[in-house]
């Protein structure tokens, strides 16, 4: 399996559908929220998981993400896309859970990195599948993702792992797209800089 593919467009629920049930949960109607969680909760748990590194804090984050949407939801502005506000929910609630427990060591999991991603990560330099098949190798990934600056690590888990596109990071992050781009740049320079010195040593 590669590990980064190519951007792809996944199935995404309109946004008639999603104001239909915001409408619903501010009108009191508890039972939208059940609804918005099937919609929504394995995207945000997977990013979670990304973000933070474990299941167990992923799990918290994303439980808190929905919790803190259903005591929120009046404050949801329809300008924006509905799955823009959950992420941008979830995303400040793993900036603050890594805040809280930045002493704490983290652990990504080989899957998290493996399972999506962009295939033109490396673009014209050597092909990325060539470089990383064993274990060892896909470890140090992550860790030189982890280490990366937050602000870097986070756009680059958007973009080139969850596959978000430049616009949707930005608006998540609440930046430019130019931001967003710059940001996923610095964060390949960077890893491919780490990853060739590993390879080389």
């Amino acid at each position: 399996m590669p590990l980064f593919r190519t951007h792809r467009t996944p199935k995404e629920n309109t946004a008639d559908e999603d104001y239909a049930l915001v409408k619903r949960l501010s009108s009191g109607d508890d039972f939208a929220l059940n609804e918005i969680m099937q919609r929504y909760k394995e995207r945000v748990y997977r990013l979670s998981w990304r973000y933070v590194g474990n299941e167990e804090a992923a799990l918290d984050v994303t439980q808190e993400t929905f919790t803190k949407l259903y005591f929120n939801i009046e404050k949801y502005d329809p300008a924006y896309k509905f799955s823009t506000w959950v992420f941008q929910i979830a995303v400040n609630l793993c900036r603050d859970h890594l805040r809280k427990n930045k002493n704490h060591a983290r652990n990504v999991s080989y899957d998290a990195l493996s399972e999506s991603g962009s295939g033109d990560w490396q673009q014209s330099e050597e092909n990325i599948e060539a470089s990383f098949q064993s274990k060892q190798q896909l470890a140090h990934l992550r860790q030189e993702i982890e280490r990366l600056p937050d602000t870097l690590k986070e756009a680059f888990i958007l973009f080139a792992l969850e596959e978000r596109t430049q616009n949707e990071c930005a608006e998540i992050l609440n930046v430019s797209a130019k931001t967003v781009e710059t940001r996923v740049y610095r964060a390949r320079k960077i890893l491919s800089e780490k990853l060739h010195f590993y390879s080389e040593g």
